[in-house]
C-alpha cells in the first residue's frame, strides 16, 4: 500500500516565513526559537518543521524569494528602458527588499530594533556556510540573480544599444559581485548611499559599451 505524501501550500510556507522574519526582528534571531514560530503562525511543530527544519532554513529562504521577486521585476520594466537604468533598477530593487528584512522600521525603537537587526545580519553571514547544503543554495541564488542580468544585458546587445564582444554571463557576474560588495558595505548602516556607489560602479562598468545614440539622447 502506497503511503501518501505530505502535500506542502506554497501559501502556508510563506505566512510561516512572514511570522519568523517579524520575530527574528522583534525579538532576535537568537531570541527566537522554532516553538515560538509555530505558535505565533498557528501550527503544529510538525508542520512548520516539514517546511523549515531549522532555523536556519529560514534564513535562506531570504535569497530565494529575493530571486522570484526580482524575476517578475526585471519582466516588468519598460522594454525601452536603457540597459543602465534597468539594471540599476534591479540593483535597487534587490537592496530595498532586503533592508525589508535586515532592517526595522524607521518609527520603531532604534535601539533595542538595532540589535536584533544585527543579530540577524550576522546570523545569516554564519548560515551560508554552516552546511554544504546552504552554501549549494547561496550559490545556486546567486547564479540565479546572474540569469536575470543577463537576460537584461543580451537583450541590449541584440539591439545594439551595447557594443563589443564580451559575455554576458560574465558582464552579469560582476554586476552582481558589485552588488554583495556594496551590501557588505552597507549591511549595518540604515543611510548608506546605495544608488550613488551602483550608479558609480555601473559608469565604469558600462563606459565604451553604450551604444552613442543613448549618450546623445
Amino acid at each position: 500500500m502506497a503511503v501518501k505524501g505530505y502535500i506542502c501550500s506554497s501559501k502556508t510556507k510563506r505566512r510561516i516565513y512572514q511570522v519568523a522574519a517579524d520575530l527574528f526582528l522583534r525579538d532576535g534571531f537568537q531570541n527566537t526559537t522554532l516553538n515560538d514560530i509555530a505558535k505565533a503562525a498557528d501550527v503544529s511543530t510538525g508542520t512548520l518543521y516539514r517546511y523549515y527544519p531549522s532555523k536556519g532554513d529560514f534564513l535562506m529562504e531570504i535569497g530565494k524569494n529575493s530571486v522570484d521577486h526580482l524575476k517578475a521585476y526585471a519582466q516588468s520594466l519598460p522594454e525601452d528602458m536603457p540597459v543602465r537604468e534597468a539594471v540599476l533598477a534591479i540593483l535597487l530593487e534587490d537592496i530595498s527588499g532586503t533592508q525589508k528584512i535586515f532592517f526595522s522600521s524607521e518609527d520603531a525603537d532604534e535601539d533595542v530594533t538595532e540589535l536584533q537587526a544585527n543579530d540577524i545580519r550576522l546570523a545569516y553571514s554564519y548560515e551560508i556556510y554552516a552546511s554544504r547544503d546552504h552554501l549549494d543554495t547561496e550559490l545556486a541564488t546567486r547564479a540565479e540573480l546572474v540569469s536575470i542580468y543577463a537576460a537584461v544585458i543580451q537583450r541590449a546587445k541584440e539591439e545594439g544599444e551595447l557594443t563589443g564582444s564580451f559575455d554576458s554571463r560574465t558582464f552579469s557576474q560582476i554586476i552582481v559581485a558589485i552588488f554583495f560588495q556594496e551590501l557588505d558595505k552597507g549591511m549595518y548602516r540604515y543611510d548608506y548611499p546605495y544608488e550613488l556607489k551602483f550608479r558609480e560602479k555601473l559608469d565604469i562598468l558600462f563606459e565604451g559599451r553604450v551604444h552613442k545614440a543613448e549618450a546623445s539622447e
